[in-house]
């Protein structure tokens, strides 16, 4: 019995003559028929009829397997261009005439009286194919160098047709002015030039190029460009009568987005809070889709001028139509420019710095520092420069500063800001002995004119800068900060608060933020409270060198300060001696006595709307006429005097009046003694076990 490997050389040899003779039927039978020739059994020719005549050989050159490569190019009569029908070749990597039986062969020699030739171009036979202009004139490329752009600076520009749908308007935009240049007897040659120049005539740049080559020019241009549009449009139509169909009932569907929204044109965000001028549209494929990406824009401050900002927006594919009002953008109207350009005129008395109020905090308004939030050096003679009348309405909803209250740089409603409501009575609410306040009060009352500061405060108070130094010592709630905040609400100015947290032990970096501060605060004219400053001005040593550092450091920056500014502090003896020369003024703040407690207590009673006296059930009767009585809620002296014997210092009595409100704002009711008595007892309670834990 013969083994497999004895049999295995005989079953290749049946194997290959099986193949070749495959492979051999095959070819027989392409060339037969490539020859018209039908084969029979056995790979021999058919025989003809008797009675058949002879066919006439097939050309390869005409064979449907090897078309030939000439143009083939079909002018449309009197219309000044021609078409041809082509299909991609993979092995030579080119496009070939496609069925060129079809049409009149014209040498590969173009027909001098076509501005273009549209080739339909198939991917594979049967197919629609593809509408693709190619072998532009001279004069209309120079056209579409100006109106499209890139594609059209190439030796052999070609442009799918369907991508100048969406440029349409815009081309005839372009083909109006060039027409109103050519008929005008009003223009000037030099307008005339101008508009040729954008119309692609790069000669008329020369001033060889005469005002009769000009006019040329506009004649041959304007008739190539005519042929090319009027193709155009008469391809565009079927699209354009389907959009015109779907927006008469509001509708649009994801492929009629780019022919929608139009470059130029206004549109608004859908909630109406900004509107922009398109600039450009496309459509780009992701892994979940396609997207259309609209790029506009709008204006803005940015601090030193206005400037264009982008605005970006995105559909992601839909299927079927859908509602146009549903989209993120839609077209402006002219109520909603209205009332936007109202809001951009606010916005624009916003350039520059502000001083505002915005949802009950104190803001600055400053673009230029949202930018340098290390500082800048503010010139007081810049001047903010005007935004056209006719771009107000493409200003932004938000603005940018510093919110005081909560030491964040923000964006602010341009709406919700409102001019600050300045508490005409702080500087009686500081309790704090009358010469000192006097004192006080003249020092900061020269700071409010320039001459004065110059004429008096260089030569009375120290500092380089000329500025009013003033050092405020003493336990916790005596007042400190209070005199800051009355000395801001007195001169009419922000208080800008900084802890020392937020300077640093490091030199490098306390010199950095403390320049940036101090800058900060010169630029906005305000009051600077350096809360806890003894972290960086205590005495120097000959030990601690990086100590040494800082204390050097705060001097050089703070003396040449030249605005209003305190500096606090729990321990004034452990100061360096160098910055005691320094200080405008020191004032020492004493634990609060009975007196002081009862002032502070009916000063925040009377903020809270409570009259303090002889009150009967919580009310007091007052008079607020000639023969007029009220009742007014109230606090009766007994137990003021009774709030005023426990040894709370202001900032604890500041608290426990607003968690008294909350306390009985919680219940719905006014306030009265006894929820006053309610919080009292629980903040002994609570220092009780603080001091003995």
């Amino acid at each position: 019995m013969p083994t497999l490997a004895g049999t295995l050389p005989a079953i290749n040899t049946v194997f290959v003559a099986v193949i070749s003779a495959v492979v051999t039927h095959t070819m027989l039978t392409y060339v037969a028929r490539s020859r018209g020739v039908e084969l029979v059994a056995g790979g021999e020719p058919k025989p003809e009829p008797a009675d058949s005549q002879p066919e006439e050989p097939v050309s390869e050159s005409d064979s449907d397997e090897a078309p030939p490569k000439e143009d083939n190019v079909v002018s449309v009569p009197g219309k000044h261009f021609g078409t041809k029908e082509v299909i991609w070749n993979s092995e030579d990597w080119c496009w070939d005439a496609y069925d060129p039986s079809l049409y009149a062969k014209d040498d590969h020699a173009q027909d001098p009286n076509n501005y273009f030739v549209v080739n339909r171009r198939h991917k594979k036979r049967g197919d629609e194919g593809q509408l693709v202009v190619t072998d532009f004139s001279t004069t209309l490329t120079h056209v579409l160098r100006s109106a499209i752009g890139s594609p059209f600076f190439g030796s052999h520009p070609e442009y799918e047709l369907e991508s100048i749908y969406s440029d349409l308007r815009r081309l005839h935009k372009k083909m109006d002015a060039a027409k109103s240049a050519f008929t005008s007897t009003t223009m000037t040659p030099d307008e005339k030039r101008e508009i040729a120049l954008d119309f692609g005539a790069t000669e008329a740049k020369s001033p060889h190029f005469k005002d009769e080559d000009v006019e040329a020019y506009f004649k041959r241009a304007i008739e190539h460009f005519t042929v090319f549009l009027d193709y155009v449009d008469e391809q565009f139509k079927p699209t354009a009568d389907r959009l015109a169909l779907l927006t008469s009932y509001g509708q649009i569907e994801f492929d009629q987005l780019v022919y929608y929204f139009q470059p130029g044109d206004k549109y608004s965000t859908n909630d109406g809070d900004f509107a922009f001028v398109l600039e450009s549209r496309h459509y780009y494929q992701t892994m979940t889709g396609r997207i259309f990406a609209m790029s506009g824009s709008g204006y803005e401050w940015n601090g030193q001028k206005y400037t264009k900002y982008s605005v970006d927006k995105e559909i992601f594919e839909f299927k079927g139509s859908r509602e146009i009002r549903s989209l993120i953008c839609k077209a402006l109207t002219p109520e909603l420019e209205a009332t936007l350009k109202e809001r951009g005129k606010l916005y624009t008395s916003l350039s520059g710095v502000h001083y505002k109020t915005y949802e009950r905090s104190r803001v600055i308004v400053d673009r230029r520092a949202f930018n340098n939030r290390d500082g800048y050096n503010a010139d007081p003679t810049d001047v903010i420069p005007k935004l056209d009348e006719d771009k107000l309405y493409l200003c932004p909803r938000t603005v940018y500063g510093f919110n005081l209250s909560k030491k964040k740089w923000m964006c602010f409603r341009v709406e919700a800001l409102a001019p600050v409501v300045f508490d005409e009575n702080a500087w009686d609410h500081l309790v704090l002995h009358q010469d000192t306040k006097v004192l006080i009060k003249g020092l900061v009352e020269v700071t409010r004119n320039a001459n004065s500061s110059t004429k008096i405060i260089s030569d009375v108070i120290s500092g380089k800068g000329g500025g009013l130094i003033s050092v405020l010592h003493g336990p916790p709630g005596t007042g400190k900060t209070l005199t800051a905040e009355a000395v801001a609400e007195h001169l009419r100015r922000p208080l800008y608060m900084v802890g020392s947290s937020e300077l640093s032990t490091e030199p490098a970096e306390l010199e950095h933020n403390l320049k940036g501060i101090l800058s900060l605060a010169t630029a906005w004219d305000a009051v600077l409270l350096i809360d806890e400053a003894d972290v960086f001005l205590e005495r120097r040593s000959l030990h601690e060198l990086q100590r040494n550092a800082l204390v050097s450091v705060a001097l050089r920056e703070l003396e040449y300060h030249r605005g209003v500014l305190f500096l606090t502090t729990n321990r004034i003896g452990t100061f360096d001696d160098a910055f005691l020369s320094r200080f405008s003024i020191g004032i020492k703040y004493p634990e609060l006595d009975l007196a002081a407690r009862r002032t502070i207590w009916r000063k925040f009673f009377e903020l809270a709307g409570i009259h303090t006296g002889e009150a009967i059930n919580g009310y007091d009767v007052v008079k607020i006429g000639k023969d007029q009585e009220e009742e007014v809620r109230a606090i009766s002296t007994k137990d003021l005097e009774f709030l005023a014997a426990k040894p709370f210092n202001g900032r604890t009595i500041k608290n426990l009046v607003r968690t008294s409100q909350a306390l009985a704002l919680s219940s719905n009711e006014s306030m009265t003694i006894d929820h006053i008595k309610v919080v009292v007892r629980a903040s002994e309670k609570f220092l009780d076990e603080f001091g003995n834990p």
